[in-house]
């Protein structure tokens, strides 16, 4: 909801026209943006959060991945800075030294379904990457306007599901606290 109002107060401090996207369109949008953020979340039950934040720097190559899948053609130069950049993110999470503590050690089960988790997060990421792309190609759109529509999108699911799954009261206790 928070994101929902900035978008709406930069949408009107810029000025910004109404986008020719239809409705439909931005709830794909807006439901992939949604997968992204549930199963980058429920990964952290499973792996730490620094290797959550460094799995997810590596959001370029599904965003690639997608848009060529979409039919979409990038320069050599752009493939070969997602290559640096995701070897920078390898060379990082291998590097150091290999302590075990104890107390916050996960076991390789749990890490498995957390990466595979994180996997399935960027997957979403590379579908909302590539389709936003793809709209704003055939649309005319401001970034204000398209951020209000995504994140407006994902404050009705949320609702939804909210009421779907008899969450509310959880959600106005936690709210309240």
């Amino acid at each position: 909801l928070l994101y929902t109002l900035t978008a709406s107060v930069g949408r009107y401090v810029r000025a910004e026209e109404k986008s020719t996207i239809p409705p439909a369109q931005f709830a794909v949008l807006g439901l992939t943006s949604m997968g992204s953020t549930f199963f980058s979340v429920r990964a952290l039950r499973y792996v730490i959060y620094p290797i959550q934040v460094l799995a997810k720097s590596c959001k370029p190559v599904p965003v690639m991945l997608m848009g060529a899948l979409m039919g979409k053609h990038y320069p050599p130069k752009k493939y070969v800075k997602v290559v640096l950049i995701v070897g920078g993110v390898g060379l990082f999470m291998g590097g150091g030294e290999n302590k075990k503590d104890t107390g916050e050690e996960k076991d390789a089960s749990s890490q498995l379904i957390g990466v595979t988790l994180l996997f399935i997060s960027l997957c979403f990421d590379g579908g909302t990457g590539a389709y936003e792309d793809k709209l704003m190609s055939v649309h005319s759109v401001g970034p204000f306007d398209l951020m209000y529509n995504i994140q407006m999108g994902k404050t009705i699911l949320a609702g939804i599901g909210l009421i779907v799954l008899n969450q509310v009261h959880v959600f106005a206790q936690m709210c309240q606290d």
